[in-house]
C-alpha cells in the first residue's frame, strides 16, 4: 500500500523537524514548508492527502493559506488540520468557519497527532469503500470549548450539522443546527430543549461535528440566544441547588414515617420524584427516571430533603435507643465495715515517720505506737 502523502506547515523548525522525523517513523510520506506561501507553491505541484499547518506564521498565515487551498480546486477536497499554541475561542471559530477536520492546540504529545492523522484515514477509506462523500469535520474537548461556545459558534457562522457529544463516563448527546439554529437535540430518553439543557452542565468529555444539511424536524421553537438565557439561567439556579445538597452520587431514601404524617402536605407532582428514590439510585438517576426537567426535579429533591422527608442512605444512622430491663434491679447492700471519720488532713503536716506510714487502702492515719509531737501532746493537755 502507498504510503500516505502530507504537507506539515511550520515557521519553527525545530518543530517542523521533530514533526517531520516522527511522521517518517510512522509510516507517512512528508513535505515540509515553512510559511503559508511556501505550502501553498508546494501543494500545488503535489497534491497533499492532509495539511498539517500551523496558525502563526509570518507573511501567509495558517488561516489565509487554508482559505486559499479551499478555493484551489484541485486542493478544496483536501483534509485540513490546524495544530496551533492558540487556543482562544476566536480562533477555533475562524478554523470552524474555514471548515477544517481538527484544530489541535500545542504542546501536545506527537503520538496523539499520529492516532488522530491515522483515525481521519480510516474514515475516508470507509467513506471511499461506501460510495459516500466525506463531509468536514471538527473534534475537540469540551474543556476547551464548552457547549454554550459551540452553540455560539454554529449560530454566528450560520453553520449547518450535526454534534456530537461523548462523556469521559461514556454517555452521549447530539445537537442538530440549521443554518446556525438549534432545531432539535438528544441525551437519553430526553429530546428538544430539555436536551440543550442537560448538555449545557456537561463540561468534560468531547464532541464532534460533521457539517452538513440536516434533515431534521425541527422541534425547538424558541431562537438560540433565547434558549440559551434560559439555559443559562437554568444552569445558574441548577448550581445554586447542588451546592446545598449532596453530590449526585448520592443514594436518598424516604422517611416513611414522616411521609404519612405530613401526606397532605405533599403535592401530587412530588410522588413521581418519591417512587423513584428507593435508596438504589443515585441523586442523578432518579432525575432521570422522573418526567420533570432536570431543574424541576432537583427543585423536589431540594425541598423534601430540607423538609426531612427523605434522607442520604449513607450517612443516616438510627437513634440508639435506651433498653428498659425486664426486673428492676435491688439497690446495692451497703457494706457493714465502716471506716472512722477523721479530720482533713495534710501529709505535709506530718513528721516523715509518720507519713511513711500512712497508706490510702488502709483508711487509716497511722499507727496508735508511733510517737507523736510534743506540741500535739500539749495541745491535748489543754
Amino acid at each position: 500500500m502507498a504510503k500516505k502523502h502530507l504537507l506539515i506547515v511550520d515557521s519553527d523548525a525545530k518543530a517542523l523537524r521533530v514533526m517531520e522525523v516522527s511522521l517518517r517513523k510512522a509510516g507517512f510520506s512528508v513535505t515540509t514548508a515553512n510559511g503559508g506561501a511556501d505550502a501553498l507553491e508546494k501543494a500545488k505541484i503535489s497534491p497533499p492527502e492532509l495539511i498539517v499547518s500551523d496558525t502563526a506564521m509570518p507573511g501567509m498565515d495558517g488561516f489565509t493559506f487554508c482559505r486559499e487551498v479551499k478555493k484551489t480546486a484541485a486542493l478544496a477536497h483536501v483534509p485540513f488540520f490546524f495544530l496551533s499554541a492558540e487556543k482562544s475561542i476566536a480562533h477555533r471559530v475562524r478554523g470552524i468557519e474555514l471548515g477544517v477536520e481538527e484544530y489541535l492546540t500545542k504542546p501536545i504529545y506527537i503520538k496523539e497527532i499520529i492516532t488522530r492523522i491515522k483515525i481521519l484515514f480510516e474514515k475516508l477509506d470507509k467513506e471511499s469503500i461506501g460510495g459516500q462523500d466525506a463531509r468536514a469535520r471538527f473534534t475537540g474537548d469540551l474543556a476547551d470549548m464548552g457547549v454554550v461556545d459551540l452553540i455560539q459558534s454554529l449560530e454566528v457562522a450560520r453553520k449547518s450539522g450535526v454534534v456530537n457529544f461523548e462523556r469521559d463516563d461514556g454517555e452521549t448527546g447530539v445537537i442538530y443546527a440549521r443554518d446556525g439554529r438549534i432545531v432539535d437535540a438528544e441525551v437519553g430518553h430526553l429530546h428538544g430543549e430539555r436536551a440543550v439543557y442537560r448538555l449545557l452542565v456537561w463540561s468534560r468529555g468531547s464532541f464532534e461535528i460533521t457539517f452538513g444539511p440536516v434533515d431534521r424536524e425541527g422541534v425547538i421553537s424558541l431562537p438560540t440566544q433565547n434558549l440559551l438565557m434560559e439555559g443559562m439561567r437554568r444552569l445558574d439556579e441548577w448550581g445554586r441547588l447542588l451546592e446545598q445538597l449532596p453530590p449526585l452520587n448520592t443514594r436518598f431514601d424516604v422517611d416513611d414515617e414522616e411521609i404519612a404524617s405530613r401526606l397532605a402536605e405533599i403535592p401530587d407532582e412530588a410522588n413521581e420524584v418519591l417512587r423513584a428514590l428507593d435508596g438504589r439510585r443515585t441523586l442523578m438517576q432518579v432525575i432521570d427516571k422522573t418526567d420533570f426537567g432536570d431543574l424541576e426535579a432537583l427543585s423536589f429533591v431540594s425541598k423534601l430533603y430540607f423538609e426531612g422527608l427523605i434522607f442520604d442512605v449513607e450517612t443516616h444512622h438510627e437513634e440508639p435507643t435506651t433498653s428498659i430491663p425486664d426486673v428492676i434491679p435491688l439497690p446495692e447492700t451497703p457494706t457493714t465495715e465502716t471506716k472512722p471519720e477523721v479530720d482533713s488532713f495534710s501529709l505535709d503536716d506530718l513528721p516523715p515517720a509518720i507519713g511513711d506510714l500512712y497508706t490510702p487502702e488502709m483508711g487509716i492515719l497511722f499507727d496508735e505506737s508511733a510517737p507523736v509531737p510534743l506540741e500535739d501532746e500539749e495541745k491535748k493537755k489543754t
